[in-house]
This record gives C-alpha cells, structure tokens and sequence, in this order.
C-alpha cells in the first residue's frame, strides 16, 4: 500500500520529482496528452496503467475461486429446486 500512498499524495500535491521518481521505478510512463493532465486525472491515468484493474480481477478469480467441478458439489442444492430424486436431481 506504501507506494500506492507515496505515488497518489505527490501526484496530487504536484510533486513533479517524487512521482517521476516513482513511476521510473515501476516502469509507467505517461504518454501523450495525459503529460497535461493534473491532480486526480493524471493520477486515474497513473493508477490505469500501472494496476490494471481487469487484469487484477481475473488473477483473484483464478486464485481465489474453486474450479467448478468443485464448487458444483455444494452449489448445486442452492441452483437446482426439483427432486432430488429425478434425473437431475441425482447428479447431486
């Protein structure tokens, strides 16, 4: 969380230095016409391009979610309302 902190206060306190500082060090480099922006779009830029948020969401699914032949076993009584004696019902 430290460098998130220390790279969003001193793009938001202008602290051109510190946050060049930064972003050589993670590897961002501000491109185009976002060179212009200031404050809070400079840092939705910065924050875009260095944790991007579909790629993080993907990697916590992978990790943290079980696979579904695993979660079937005890997701199955909360998605399936019939019998459990029928035909669908048994594969539970």
């Amino acid at each position: 969380m430290d460098p998130i902190v220390k790279l969003t206060r001193a793009t938001m306190n202008g602290d051109n230095e510190q946050r060049d500082k930064i972003l050589a060090t993670i590897g961002v480099e501000i491109k185009g016409e976002a060179k212009e922006y200031t404050g809070k779009a400079l840092n939705k830029y910065i924050m875009q391009n260095w944790i991007n948020a579909a790629d993080t969401i993907l990697e916590m699914m992978v990790i943290h979610l079980p696979s579904p032949k695993t979660a079937q076993k005890y997701r199955a009584g909360y998605l399936y309302e019939g019998p459990i004696d029928d035909d669908c019902g048994k594969a539970i």
